[in-house]
């Protein structure tokens, strides 16, 4: 049987598909291009405010001494309450090319408004001005960080989460990896990883599912060959800190949360990412939602897939809390 929207997505989507029509198909390596649509998205965005909770821009130094912005997006006057909270280092969508922790940080406000977590959400740096391992070593060096001041923001170092969607999901997978073999202490307590860019080996397009698609092999192509750089996407010897289906064991990793759509180009990876944590024997929650593209919640926010999509994240990102 042929893969096809889900029913609701369609309905709401299908008003949209004149205007979508009309968009150029971008080709493989236009960054630029990749760029300016994410912005326009972004800017044509209705997303409201969410109410109670605080966004402060603050700026660290990173692995290499440079300076990094971390956005502390947390619930007003949390860090004035006796009793120490968990959080979360979270890394922004984009492709690895595009998109920005401030872009993110109004969705990500409301993700805080609903858990009442803070986020600490990092401006990495993108591709293809900084190749690998810049953007995972700007997110790990903003985890130590974290650890380290974690009093001053009255936070438990042992509660804190890394978190992601797509590329971000993808960085995040990848720097639990480097937490556990740089030996952290104390180890992350959780990684939620939203529809995550795992493998840089998926580089062509699917039969029946590449017209679906939001994010397609194209933009896959783009996405890998500018984070890696010197390395070729899809060849031998590519890191698994940058491309984290790579790693060879994933014993000592911490609990996972995954979840992506069924017409999303990234099912496959996640998916079989997900069973190696499973056969483990480490604590696993996996969803794949059908007939949904990539990012489908940014279309469709109030379908009931997005509904149950958005309880299973909140109840995923509270389990340490």
């Amino acid at each position: 049987m042929a893969l096809t929207y889900d029913p609701e997505y369609f309905k709401v989507l299908e008003p949209m598909l004149p205007i979508l029509a009309t968009q150029p198909v971008l080709a493989v390596h236009d960054i630029k291009g990749r760029r300016e649509r994410l912005k326009a998205f972004f800017d044509n965005s209705n997303i409201p405010p969410a109410q109670g909770v605080s966004i402060e821009k603050l700026t660290i130094k990173s692995y290499d001494g440079a300076d990094i912005d971390v956005f502390h997006i947390a619930p007003e006057n949390s860090t004035l309450s006796g009793k120490a909270t968990s959080a979360y280092i979270h890394a922004h969508g984009g492709g690895f090319i595009s998109g920005s922790a401030q872009m993110f940080s109004i969705a990500v406000a409301l993700t805080v408004a609903t858990t009442q977590i803070p986020f600490f959400s990092i401006e990495y740096r993108k591709a293809p001005e900084h190749t690998h391992p810049t953007a995972a070593e700007d997110i790990y060096a903003a985890l130590e960080w974290l650890q380290k001041n974690a009093a001053t923001f009255n936070i438990d170092s042992a509660r804190i989460g890394i978190t992601g969607e797509s590329a971000g999901g993808g960085l995040a997978a990848a720097v639990a990896i480097m937490a556990r073999d740089r030996k952290l202490s104390p180890p992350l307590a959780k990684q939620v990883l939203i529809y995550p860019m795992l493998d840089d080996r998926n580089l062509k397009p699917i039969d029946g599912l590449d017209h679906l698609a939001f994010w397609k092999a194209a933009d896959n192509v783009t996405g890998w060959t500018a984070l890696l750089g010197d390395q070729v996407a899809g060849e031998e010897g590519v890191s698994e800190y940058a491309s984290p289906a790579r790693v060879a064991v994933v014993e000592g990793l911490p609990s996972l949360y995954v979840d992506v759509g069924g017409l999303d180009i990234l099912k496959a990876e996640v998916l079989e990412y997900a069973l190696r944590f499973a056969k483990a024997g480490i604590s696993t929650e996996c969803h794949l939602y059908p007939g949904l593209p990539h990012g489908w919640e940014a279309v469709a926010p109030q379908i009931s897939a997005t509904i149950k999509a958005t309880e299973n994240r909140l109840r995923a990102y509270t389990s340490i809390s």
